[in-house]
């Protein structure tokens, strides 16, 4: 945490206080609310009775101008809606507000879900405060230290989305040829024809083995013809491999290379091999072999 969060002047306090209770811009809101909160600001302002407020929720819910303004689910409401484009601030808000049930239920000697049903119905507030209650580092620390660090967490890539979308179609014997028909909608005869060759084959589990090596092998080569390479070695596909496509049909299992442990798989398409791909037994490509 920098020296300017440990340290938040009163003034400071006091003007997100104004912004919050205005409301305005959601994003100035949120900054506002955010920073509040992280100040424990509700600690340092006082209610009607000129008492400092129990908890971030009595804050909330208090009327201006001692309080927010936002009473009851409709106001809880507004502020999740108001939150809802700054998933940083909304966590480290529901935690700051369970924090407050769980602190409040712990002076009462009581359980969180017992101080939520005796000062408000709050089953959510209330399921939180117990995960924090039972396990407070990791819980807070999943949802709300990155905010309090004053930085976001680096989030994870995207999962890679396959450039074939799946086809879902359901059969009945009943309706063998509008089945057909689908498929003939759905697939290309090229496609077609490996579906149909595939379910004379007498080999079909081996075929279905070969299928997973060979995607694994596809997907690799696809990644080798991009700017990034494959792999740790960033391996590229060389220029003239760029729009040659291999078929499952015309690749083939080479000898394995006893010397490293891999087996070799040949990606072909009608010119002949585009590349050796050295794999392991569990599907695994380990390297690729360009001419």
């Amino acid at each position: 945490m920098s020296e300017q969060d440990q340290v938040i002047p009163e003034s400071n306090v006091d003007s997100h206080h104004q912004t919050i209770m205005q409301g305005g811009k959601i994003e100035e809101f949120a900054d506002a609310l955010g920073r509040f909160c992280r100040a424990e600001g509700w600690k340092k302002l006082k209610d009607e009775n000129g008492e400092p407020f129990r908890s971030l929720r009595h804050y909330v819910e208090a009327k201006p101008p001692f309080g927010a303004g936002y009473s009851g689910k409709s106001g809880m409401a507004k502020i999740e809606a108001y939150l809802s484009l700054n998933p940083t601030v909304k966590d480290y808000f529901q935690h700051c507000h369970a924090n407050c049930l769980s602190d409040m239920a712990q002076e009462q000697g009581i359980t969180p879900a017992a101080v939520s049903k005796k000062e408000w119905d709050d089953v959510k507030g209330a399921r939180l405060a117990k995960i924090i209650e039972t396990n407070p580092v990791e819980a807070y620390e999943e949802k709300a230290a990155a905010y309090v660090e004053n930085k976001e967490r680096v989030k994870p890539a995207p999962r890679p989305v396959s450039e074939y979308a799946p086809i879902r179609m359901s059969y009945r014997p009943t309706h063998t040829y509008q089945f057909a028909q689908k498929l003939k909608e759905s697939v290309s005869e090229v496609e077609l024809s490996l579906l149909v060759d595939a379910l004379k084959s007498s080999d079909l589990d081996e075929l279905v083995e070969f299928e997973k090596y060979y995607n694994s092998a596809f997907s690799a080569l696809k990644r080798a013809k991009t700017d990034s390479g494959w792999g740790n070695g960033a391996v590229r596909a060389p220029e003239e491999y760029s729009e040659r496509e291999p078929s499952i049909k015309l690749s083939k299992w080479l000898a394995d290379d006893d010397e490293n442990g891999a087996s070799q798989l040949s990606l072909n398409d009608e010119l002949g091999k585009i590349v050796i791909v050295k794999m392991s037994k569990a599907g695994n490509v380990k390297d690729l072999v360009f001419d």
